[in-house]
């Protein structure tokens, strides 16, 4: 007869309630996890594994090309590998745990089993059921993140107009829009804090943007807020989001300079990049 891995507790007035929750005969239901959420995240997994294959290596071609070997949040498809990433890590974390719940759930099946135990037995039993009890908690909290998670990450994808089929080609056209925002953002709190940092000048140079031209245009952006500041206007991030999006516009194209000097003809290659085969 086949075996079942689920745990019958049948002395749980044993444990003590201070050190575990053995003792409480509902504490391996899980509290807000049903089999409704299961079902969504269950559902939701083939799209993670999918796209998580777009972000398996460490750098985008983009950055390899113009920051690798130049030596020298800003998108939502990084926001959306941020989540994979939590995804993965989440999961990898969730399966080590389940699966070494199943293990001592055999164990302790085996051992219940038996019609005679020694001490040292009856021991491990109780250590076996405090830590699978015990984990509960610990595993419903997992998937609630999991939840959660896939929620932002469908909350991105429909505000950002993202399409579901969307692959590692699609987030590498969006790159180079990353970095500029990204580059002129740091400038920016380099010229709040009255600086002109070496880090940020060679991010410049190296997306082919002159890091003069590109402080001179910082400090006026600065400027403008100052004086809107001094004559009572309320100054909202938005002016932050629309210098961003200027910045984005001037300089769109000056990366090519710099992928022209380093002697490259194109900064990705789509043939080593994955698509989606829907």
């Amino acid at each position: 007869m086949e075996k079942s891995n689920e745990m019958v507790i049948k002395n749980s007035k044993d444990f003590n309630p201070i050190i575990t929750k053995a003792g409480d005969v509902n504490s391996l239901e899980f509290k807000t996890i049903k089999s409704k959420e299961l079902k969504e995240i269950n559902e939701w997994m083939p799209v993670v594994n999918k796209k998580i294959d777009a972000f398996q290596k460490r750098n985008s071609q983009t950055t390899s090309s113009l920051m690798s070997l130049n030596m020298i949040d800003s998108a939502p498809y990084r926001v959306l590998r941020q989540i994979l990433a939590q995804v993965q890590k989440k999961r990898s974390a969730l399966k080590e745990s389940m699966y070494k719940i199943e293990k001592k759930k055999i164990e302790y099946n085996n051992l219940q089993e038996k019609t005679v135990r020694n001490e040292l037995e009856e021991l491990k039993m109780k250590k076996y059921a405090c830590d699978i009890i015990d984990s509960q908690g610990y595993i419903e909290a997992a998937l609630k993140e999991l939840g959660a998670l896939k929620r932002r990450y469908e909350e991105i994808c429909k505000n950002k107009n993202i399409p579901e089929d969307w692959d590692e080609t699609d987030f590498e056209k969006q790159e180079i829009e990353h970095h500029i925002k990204t580059m002129f953002r740091n400038g920016l709190r380099d010229r709040l804090q009255g600086s002109h940092n070496m880090g940020t000048m060679e991010y410049f140079s190296q997306f082919g943007i002159n890091s003069v031209y590109a402080y001179f245009l910082i400090d006026d952006y600065v400027k403008q807020i100052k004086q809107a500041i001094a004559s009572n206007k309320q100054v909202g991030i938005e002016t932050e989001y629309e210098f961003l999006d200027k910045m984005y516009d001037i300089f769109k194209n000056e990366y090519k300079k710099a992928a022209k000097r380093i002697g490259l003809d194109s900064i990705t290659h789509v043939d080593f990049l994955m698509k989606d085969s829907i």
